[in-house]
């Protein structure tokens, strides 16, 4: 069976059997406050730019991390390849994935891999803290807009994988995967 089709039957399964049900009927909240972009991105954009041949994103958006420090398509260009990873603190397989992300991040950080967390719910930080504390997880997490609400399978974990040049290389899909799985994922990927 061909790789890709093997990964396909591995997704379809780990979205039958890990993932949660968001409310389809509830709109997601949004984060309304405008914040400066951080003099940092500012004054590196350009650096991040460089060997980038075209810096045409398939989507834009501006969020904010647990920090305040604001976020927008421009840490695409930053690394080869991003993992963007919606989740919630009540979700079991999202939690349970968690430290497996945290070792691809590290484990791929040097041939320019990044993963970015994102998560909705905006009235249970102490849970999204706790969550992070007891995951060990470090890369950034990042607050849910509705800029994103396009990615959405309908279920949690979902996962989208983003190139250098802000453009979608693997469509959303719903599930958890565990740390091979997420190899193989990223090593298809990370060219």
């Amino acid at each position: 069976m061909p790789m890709k089709r093997t990964v396909i039957c591995l997704l379809a399964i780990a979205f039958l059997l890990a993932g949660c049900a968001r409310d389809a009927g509830a709109d997601p909240e949004t984060i309304t406050s405008q914040t400066e972009e951080a003099d940092m991105q500012k004054q590196t954009l350009p650096t991040l730019m460089q060997g980038v041949e075209s810096f045409s994103p398939d989507f834009t958006f501006t969020t904010t991390d647990r920090e305040g420090n604001t976020w927008t398509e421009d840490c695409f260009a930053s690394c080869k390849l991003t993992i963007l990873n919606f989740w919630e603190p009540w979700c079991g397989p999202c939690v349970g994935e968690m430290p497996d992300l945290q070792k691809i991040s590290e484990a791929y950080a040097d041939q320019g891999l990044q993963v970015l967390g994102i998560y909705q719910t905006q009235d249970v930080e102490e849970d999204v803290r706790q969550v992070l504390d007891d995951t060990g997880v470090t890369y950034p997490i990042l607050r849910y807009t509705s800029d994103f609400d396009f990615l959405q399978t309908g279920y949690v974990p979902t996962t989208v994988f983003v190139n250098q040049e802000g453009k979608i290389v693997v469509q959303p899909f719903a599930g958890s995967m565990d740390y091979d799985g997420w190899a193989e994922m990223v090593e298809e990927n990370l060219k």
